[in-house]
């Protein structure tokens, strides 16, 4: 897939909140009509005329209260999927940023966040649970390493 925007998507932003220890903040998601459970990083859709860097840091701040640094764009990914009986079509820009604050209060948190958690690489690895985006356990590791892909990459659904 390319790093096309596509026009039909509603856009947001997403940030790989990593702290001092190298664990990466997660909030745990209820789906409504569902109720199926999963993880998902900070973020959400982008106000008018707001920037996709502009969305991550206030999404991010408004959902963790963490102070950061927003470090580079380095994944995206298109994410179709059914949220309260309707079909939803998102497309994603995520953000790497640091924090030495692991702090959590939330200022703005959706209803639909139950709790949080900052997973360590190996608890992401040996965990049965789900993910956004489902690949974290294999595409994580270098990020948390510093390594950042020349370009940004489709990290899947």
């Amino acid at each position: 897939m390319s790093d096309e925007i596509p026009k039909e998507s509603r856009l947001a932003s997403r940030v790989i909140l990593i702290n001092q220890d190298k664990r990466v903040l997660y909030l745990q998601a209820t789906e409504p009509q569902t109720g199926k459970r999963f993880w998902v990083m900070p973020g959400g859709g982008l106000e008018p005329n707001e920037s996709f860097e502009d969305a991550a840091k206030r999404e991010a701040f408004e959902e963790s209260g963490c102070i950061f640094d927003l470090g580079p764009y380095v994944w995206f990914r298109r994410h179709k999927h059914i949220w309260n009986g309707k079909p939803f079509d998102q497309y994603e820009r995520f953000f790497v940023a640091f924090t030495s604050d692991s702090t959590y209060s939330p200022s703005n948190q959706d209803g639909y966040i139950s709790k949080h958690k900052w997973w360590s690489l190996q608890e992401l690895q040996s965990s049965s649970e789900e993910f956004a985006p489902m690949d974290i356990r294999n595409i994580i590791s270098p990020i948390l390493n510093g390594t950042y892909p020349e370009s940004p990459i489709d990290c899947g659904v």
